[in-house]
């Protein structure tokens, strides 16, 4: 069987069409055409508008940046004592030092800022620090 190239007219039991000059005549618009939907780029410009007619102020944001809440950054004291009895490369620095190991100048700078910090948040938090002290379990 061959194949049939489909065409465009009408055939005989279609109803016949109008010829154009007799067809009533439908509004052209010659200049643009009117589509649907928004012009390009309105998305970015509508959050433009809004700052423009809004003044600006710290509570509008920009809807594409996370939050700008500002966050403390200042430990308090005994946090900051606390992280420093838990530092394990300050720990392992002063087992070496009281083993009689020589530190590099990073590690003995590390230590000795350390140390004196350490000694600065005990007295200002008001404990008292032992000489003879030892790493006992109470």
């Amino acid at each position: 069987m061959t194949r049939r190239k489909k065409t465009r007219k009408t055939g005989p039991l279609a109803p016949s069409k109008q010829p154009k000059d007799k067809r009533p005549s439908e509004p052209t618009t010659k200049g643009k055409k009117i589509g649907k939907g928004q012009r390009p780029g309105q998305r970015h410009l509508e959050s433009q508008k809004n700052t423009l007619t809004h003044s600006k102020s710290d509570d509008e944001k920009d809807p594409r940046v996370g939050s700008r809440r500002k966050i403390e950054l200042v430990m308090t004291p005994e946090q900051e004592l606390q992280q420093l009895q838990n530092d394990e490369r300050l720990q392992r620095l002063v087992e070496r030092f009281e083993e009689g190991e020589t530190l590099n100048a990073d590690d003995q700078r590390y230590l000795d800022e350390k140390s004196e910090r350490y000694e600065t948040l005990i007295s200002k938090l008001g404990y008292e620090l032992d000489d003879d002290w030892d790493d006992e379990e109470y």
